[in-house]
């Protein structure tokens, strides 16, 4: 069984920042054997990263919703943005709970910086999509990815007269 950890190489710099459940993201120089890795710990597991088109910032997104953001070359924390509520949504054909139970819907498991580095695009197992606005730290918008009722997760409320018996 193979485990994919999230990584993303530097736009710039022979860099390369991977991310780990224990909660540490590490930024390595690909071209030094002997460097010590910069190390940026997080408060939960990491489950996805993104460098920023500059190469001066990284983000990184936790299973407990929260998008933070780093300083690449003094490794400080610049900000956290709690996206938790925005994802949150949908329901899967087989959930028992509602979709406001169900935590495999409430973290982003995909990040993209905006060309010029100021929004970030985030997604993930919800029929959401959010932009954020870095500086201000706000969400921009909220999309819904499908209104097709037919699909698996679009639904919150799944009507129980339609689940069979076990």
């Amino acid at each position: 069984l193979a485990v994919f950890r999230p990584f993303n190489f530097h736009p710039v710099r022979s860099t390369l920042a991977s991310a780990s459940w224990d909660g540490t993201v590490k930024v390595w120089d690909l071209y030094k054997s002997n460097s010590v890795p910069e190390t940026f710990e997080n408060s939960a597991d990491v489950v996805c990263l993104a460098f920023r088109p500059d190469g001066n910032e990284i983000c990184t997104g936790t299973i407990r919703g929260l998008l933070r953001f780093w300083n690449v070359e003094d490794g400080n924390l610049i900000c956290e943005i709690d996206g938790q509520k925005d994802i949150k949504g949908g329901r899967k054909f087989n959930d028992r709970m509602t979709s406001d139970n169900n935590s495999s819907s409430r973290y982003f498991t995909s990040i993209a910086y905006s060309a010029d580095g100021t929004c970030l695009l985030a997604g993930g197992n919800s029929k959401y999509v959010c932009i954020y606005e870095i500086s201000q730290q706000i969400l921009l918008k909220k999309f819904q990815v499908s209104f097709n009722r037919s699909l698996d997760g679009v639904l919150d409320e799944l009507n129980s007269k339609n689940l069979a018996d076990g």
